[in-house]
């Protein structure tokens, strides 16, 4: 008996220390020496002359450290991010020369936008203080991984972008991947066909009470309630393919005018587990 529990201790000690190492059963484990990131501060300016407009490029941009030259799970991880924070056409780039190659090309599509309309100012003598305000752009960008439920790893980005307008705009972006293969899953890789109508009343009958909540109005109750507040007043209710799969629940991401005005800002909602595992396919 003694045998047998000393045999099942040093297994289950094995099984634990393979649990944590990274790429152990071609899971990904994230820790600090997993996730590396590229930090970016810096102010261009339209011209040699600090006093002219600029724009202000914040970035801090977490990504996956592979592990070695074949480590396609990493590869294929990071280049679904790359693609969906930065744009496709830096995909087939390392995250570093990914990152570099998105803020020159940012700050070289700044100055032809605004710089001939400065030139034009400074032509005709433009006093500083009458140059419109949106000659100075402004951008951010931050991605976050985490853990989410057992063998799957959440990926987040929110971006912020002031380019002129009543009010800068902002989004944000959630992403799934399976550890097993890196594989990015969509909607339609976690929930069964035909989930769409239950769950969107699930997400409505929450959207309610946090709706009700965040404006201080108990008379919302219904979706009629919801429309005359500018809810949902030009698109029906929906399942987003902003989701996490967090450990203890699934949410779901609304950004600024997905279903509510700018002013409401952006809308999270979830659902637990418990009530949505019947629609589940992974």
């Amino acid at each position: 008996m003694k045998k047998r529990n000393l045999a099942m201790s040093v297994m289950a000690s094995c099984l634990v220390s393979c649990f944590l190492l990274p790429g152990c059963n071609g899971q990904k484990q994230i820790d600090s020496d997993t996730v590396k990131t590229v930090k970016v501060e810096e102010e261009a300016h339209l011209q040699d002359d600090t006093a002219s407009p600029a724009c202000k490029i914040t970035i801090d941009y977490s990504y996956l450290a592979e592990s070695n030259a074949t480590d396609t799970i990493t590869q294929r991880i990071n280049e679904a991010i790359i693609a969906h924070t930065l744009g496709r056409e830096y995909a087939g780039m390392a995250p570093e020369a990914a990152v570099d190659s998105f803020k020159n090309a940012y700050i070289a599509t700044y100055r032809k936008e605004v710089g001939e309309f400065y030139l034009e100012d400074l032509k005709n003598a433009t006093s500083k203080d009458d140059l419109p305000t949106w000659y100075n752009y402004e951008y951010g960008l931050t991605t976050h991984f985490s853990d989410g439920k057992e063998g799957i790893l959440n990926f987040t980005s929110d971006t912020f972008e002031y380019t002129g307008g009543a009010h800068p705009n902002s989004w944000n972006i959630w992403l799934n991947f399976d550890k097993s293969n890196g594989r990015l899953l969509m909607l339609k890789d976690v929930f069964m066909a035909g989930s769409e109508k239950p769950m969107s009343e699930m997400l409505l009958k929450e959207l309610i009470e946090e709706m009700a909540d965040r404006l201080e109005d108990s008379n919302i109750k219904s979706l009629k309630d919801l429309q005359d507040a500018g809810i949902l007043d030009s698109t029906p209710m929906y399942v987003p393919e902003n989701f996490l799969l967090e450990k203890e629940e699934v949410s779901f991401l609304y950004n600024k005018y997905d279903i509510a005005p700018y002013s409401v800002g952006v809308i999270t909602l979830s659902l637990p587990y418990e009530s949505v595992e019947k629609y589940m396919i992974h």
